[in-house]
C-alpha cells in the first residue's frame, strides 16, 4: 500500500499535466488520471522497477489521452448528424403540420358551401361525393331519371366552385371523389 501511495503521490500532477496537452477539459483529464490508477491499483503493477513504471504511466495515460479523443470525435459526429435529423423532422413536422391546417381549412370551406346549397343539390352531391354512390344508385335511391342526377351533380358543381375560394385543384379534388368526412344530412 505505501508502495503505491508513493507512486501516486510522485506522478499524479505529472501525468495530470501531460494529459492537459491533449485534452482541455480538467475534469476529463483528472478522470483519465484517475482510470490509470485504479488500474494498476487493480493489478498491483506498482511493485515494478521505477523505470518501468514511469514509462507505463506516461504510455498509459496517453493512450487514454488518445482513445478519449477518438471517442469524443465519434460523440461529435453522432451529435452532428443526430441534429441534422432533428432538424430535417421538426421541418417535415411543421410543412406537414401546415399543409394539413390549410387541408383542414380547406375541407371546411367546402363543407360551407355544401351545407349553403339548395336541398336537391345538396342531397345529390353528399350521395355522390360523401357517400360515393354512382349516379344509377342516386337515381335509383331518389327515384328520379338518371340524367337529372347528371344534370343536379354538375349545377352543384358550378356553384361549389364560385362558392369556394381556395387554391385551384381543391375543388378539382373535391369533384375526384373524397372518403366519407362524417357531414351532416339535412
Amino acid at each position: 500500500m505505501a508502495d503505491f501511495d508513493s507512486l501516486f503521490l510522485k506522478y499524479h500532477i505529472l501525468l495530470f499535466r501531460f494529459t492537459l496537452k491533449f485534452i482541455d477539459n480538467e475534469n476529463e483529464a483528472h478522470d483519465l488520471v484517475q482510470d490509470l490508477f485504479i488500474e494498476i491499483w487493480e493489478r498491483g503493477q506498482y511493485n515494478d522497477p521505477e523505470v518501468k513504471v514511469r514509462a507505463y504511466l506516461f504510455a498509459g495515460v496517453k493512450n487514454r489521452c488518445l482513445n478519449y479523443i477518438k471517442h469524443q470525435k465519434v460523440v461529435r459526429n453522432f451529435e452532428y448528424h443526430a441534429a441534422l435529423q432533428l432538424k430535417e423532422l421538426e421541418a417535415n413536422y411543421y410543412f406537414s403540420g401546415e399543409q394539413s391546417y390549410l387541408e383542414k381549412e380547406a375541407l371546411q370551406n367546402i363543407e360551407s358551401a355544401i351545407d349553403s346549397l339548395a336541398d336537391i343539390y345538396k342531397e345529390v352531391i353528399i350521395l355522390s361525393r360523401l357517400e360515393g354512390l354512382k349516379n344509377k344508385e342516386i337515381a335509383e335511391r331518389l327515384k328520379i331519371p338518371v340524367r337529372t342526377v347528371e344534370t343536379r351533380i354538375f349545377r352543384a358543381l358550378a356553384i361549389l366552385k364560385e362558392k369556394v375560394s381556395v387554391k385551384p385543384g381543391i375543388v378539382a379534388f373535391y369533384e375526384s371523389s373524397i372518403p366519407k368526412i362524417g357531414m351532416k344530412k339535412n
